[in-house]
């Protein structure tokens, strides 16, 4: 932008030298459109960067008038550091370059835009400049950027999923949660659609939801829905979905936010699994002894042998609940991540012993002869549930016999249970150690159980640095092999 100034009547004509422009500037100060300008100020300034005029309301905002400015140059109105801005842009207008800029003055910001003054002959004979108080817009303008900038890196960081979905289903804007949650990168998923990764039997109930949202029935929904993730796992999410609208009420994308639940939903599943096993098997043991107690209380309570004999049954009935109630506690600190091991130096033979003689094994005899004198260093608590739980298996599914040994190697002892009974069908072997995992055998049987046991064993000795591993005995039965770390010798030493 430049301002031509003409003064001749003949605009043809080649005009007017520069004094005359400079008086003609000089003059219109006070001229109604410069006086009454709304907003702002309006100025001219010569070659050296001498106010030659200046109106507008504006010049009392900024704490000035014309008798201030007209006649004095930059340097006689300005400070120092206001002068070090403004000059490079006052001198780039007198040499023919239109510039606007912001500049601040005591406190507040103005922007300036300043332009050359030609005669008719495209000299530039002064310049003319345009200022006003921009402090409250620039505020605003920074609050928005912020605002965005927030908004933006709250999207994106958030730890849950969150997506800007348009009306297809198409996702227009993913966050990193939701990448992870789903398996896919930012570009795979915004070549898809939510549907396209929607679990078939939830499709219906999110997209019903969806109609009612866009007709206007309600203003927002939350449901649990499973996605597929891009390995073809199940994940369960918490989905709440909103709908922005235009101001005339125009539907236009969907806010959609997620949080993974699979975790809790497992959780949930599982005290749901465990309060029926508990409600089943203690129902069992529970049943016998009250059988045994009433039994007590009749005509038998004068026959010693059957005292006796009621009061074993009623003792193996308590242990077994015992033993039930211990590993289900067990299986519930596991799952809400309050075990903790606390390993020490624990000599394998006394171990071994110990659970023997607490387990119920029956007529079951536990042949220990090929134990060698080894110290593991494990939680001695976690090691007795240990065995105790792999005694108890091997009795109830053995013939008769276990054979408990042990062999030690860098750094490592493996302890072998094993029984002499059908061992455990193939197929049902990778199963084996999940969580209230039975095989069909065992459910057919008469045999109780948990399903818990073996589970608590692999958990047990994950906390302690160990591990378990079944194999076929010799004997055609069932093998445990538990390995755990050797107790360093210095501990050992000092036991």
């Amino acid at each position: 932008m430049d301002v031509r100034i003409v003064t001749s009547d003949d605009p043809s004509s080649s005009g007017p030298e520069w004094p005359d422009v400079v008086a003609a500037l000089q003059g219109v100060g006070g001229h109604p459109l410069m006086r009454s300008f709304p907003e702002g100020a309006l100025f001219t300034f010569d070659q050296d960067l001498r106010f030659l005029s200046a109106g507008g309301r504006g010049l009392e905002d900024i704490g000035l008038s014309r008798s201030m400015l007209e006649g004095r140059t930059i340097f006689e109105v300005f400070p120092a550091e206001t002068v070090a801005v403004i000059e490079p842009l006052y001198r780039a207008a007198l040499e023919g370059t239109s510039t606007t800029e912001d500049v601040p003055y005591r406190g507040r910001t103005y922007t300036q835009r300043l332009a050359p003054v030609t005669d008719a002959a495209g000299t530039v004979v002064a310049g003319f400049g345009y200022t006003q108080d921009v402090t409250g817009a620039r505020a605003a303008e920074e609050a928005l950027r912020e605002s965005e900038l927030q908004n933006r890196l709250t999207f994106e960081h958030a730890p849950i999923g969150k997506a800007i979905v348009e009306l297809d289903g198409t996702w227009r804007q993913v966050n990193a949660a939701l990448c992870e949650l789903t398996g896919y990168t930012e570009d795979h998923l915004l070549q898809m659609t939510f549907q396209d990764i929607t679990h078939p039997d939830d499709l219906d109930l999110d997209l019903a939801h969806l109609g009612r949202l866009v007709d206007g029935e309600i203003r927002s929904y939350q449901i649990e829905k499973r996605y597929l993730t891009a390995s073809g796992q199940v994940v369960w999410v918490l989905l709440s979905v909103a709908l922005v609208r235009s101001d005339d009420g125009a539907p236009l994308y969907f806010i959609s936010q997620l949080v993974d639940i699979t975790a809790t939903k497992r959780q949930y599943q599982a005290l749901q699994d465990l309060t029926a096993m508990v409600a089943h098997d203690l129902r069992t043991p529970a049943t016998v002894m009250r059988g045994f107690a009433e039994l007590l209380e009749g005509p038998t309570a004068s026959d010693p042998q059957k005292v006796r004999e009621y009061a074993a049954r009623i003792s193996a009935s308590a242990d077994a609940m015992m033993v039930l109630t211990e590993n289900a506690l067990t299986a519930t600190a596991i799952s809400d991540g309050r075990m903790v091991a606390r390993p020490t130096s624990v000599t394998l033979r006394g171990a071994v012993e110990d659970a023997v003689r607490a387990t119920e094994l029956g007529s079951t005899s536990v042949d220990t002869d090929g134990l060698d004198d080894l110290a593991v260093w494990v939680d001695p608590v976690h090691l007795g549930q240990v065995l105790t739980n792999l005694l108890t298996n091997a009795a109830k599914y053995g013939d008769g016999a276990v054979v408990v040994s042990s062999t030690a190697h860098r750094g490592r002892v493996r302890v072998s249970v094993s029984d002499d009974g059908p061992g455990v069908e193939p197929d049902f072997v990778p199963h084996l150690f999940e969580r209230f995992s039975r095989s069909p055998a065992a459910r057919a049987g008469r045999r109780r159980g948990s399903g818990l046991g073996l589970h608590i064993v692999l958990d047990l000795l994950a906390a302690n640095d160990g591990q378990v591993e079944y194999a076929r005995s010799a004997r055609g039965g069932a093998d445990f092999v538990v390995e755990l770390p050797a107790a360093p010798d210095d501990a050992r030493t000092n036991e």
